[in-house]
């Protein structure tokens, strides 16, 4: 009896170690496509291996690069990504990636990358001319009927907010029309654009528990609560990764000069000196 119960706390003690060191492993970093979109687009091999040198676990490319290769040039990137041992978790798209042959085109060239998230990239209408509400809802159903597809293909449905999103239209946030539609599992917070919009990231994370796939790493105005919100999304929002952006104005590190690949190195080790700081 004392050797069985010996051999059964060896074997809890095993399982809670490996646990524990689950559960401290770090999140892996990503860096999205437009912080070095011109890079991507002279040199793209050179690209991918100078951003996995410094350290990124992953790339998120944009529709207007990745829509535009053949199945081929798919599976080129994807032989690069694998020998610089980097990968393509999600993809940007604009909304002809969610209907007809632009969702065929689209989940196939995913599926070569790598990639197992459609990431909705932008709504209806622009800043400059906001849609009405029911816009936002067609809009919304309209991502909701590609979803079965987008599941049959062992993928998930995501949306990535700018600051529109957030502001009042009608009387709703059109962020609350599209965190009501379940079909959508997958959100990426642009962190930056949800405080310019006049959101409240960490009230996002809680509303939305166990689909905040991405947070976006940019601030506005100094107003991010970078502690609160990597303990937040770290602890029940089912945070995967995060993806270093630069766009809009917006940015982690104050951009100086012309060398994109500089600025993503900076922002790089900036995040993790500012995660590192948080005590997450």
């Amino acid at each position: 009896m004392h050797s069985h119960s010996r051999r059964e706390f060896g074997a809890f003690a095993a399982v809670a170690v490996n646990s524990l060191r689950a559960q401290s492993r770090p999140v892996p970093i990503g860096l999205q496509q437009t912080a070095v979109g011109r890079n991507i687009q002279q040199d793209l091999p050179g690209t991918l291996r100078a951003i996995a040198k410094m350290g990124y676990d992953f790339v998120e490319f944009s529709a207007g690069t990745f829509m535009k290769w053949s199945p081929v040039d798919a599976r080129q990137v994807r032989a690069v990504l694998n020998d610089v041992n980097l990968r393509c978790r999600s993809t940007h798209n604009e909304i002809v990636s969610f209907s007809g042959d632009g969702l065929s085109r689209a989940i196939e060239l995913n599926h070569i990358i790598g990639s197992d998230t459609l990431v909705s990239v932008r709504g209806p209408g622009t800043p400059a001319a906001p849609p009405a509400l029911d816009a936002w809802k067609r809009f919304s159903d309209q991502l909701s009927q590609a979803a079965d597809r987008i599941r049959a293909a062992d993928m998930t449905l995501g949306f990535h907010n700018h600051d529109i999103e957030f502001k009042p239209n009608e009387g709703v946030s059109p962020i609350n029309l599209l965190a009501a539609n379940k079909d959508i599992t997958s959100f990426h917070l642009n962190l930056g654009l949800c405080l310019k919009g006049g959101g409240d990231p960490i009230a996002f994370l809680k509303q939305c528990p166990g689909r905040v796939q991405s947070i976006l790493c940019q601030d506005f105005e100094g107003k991010a609560r970078w502690k609160e919100t990597f303990a937040t999304a770290e602890n029940g929002s089912g945070l995967q990764f995060y993806l270093i952006q630069r766009t809009d104005g917006l940015s982690l590190v104050p951009r100086e000069g012309a060398d994109l690949l500089d600025f993503a190195r900076q922002d790089l080790q900036y995040f993790r000196r500012l995660h590192s700081q948080s005590g997450a």
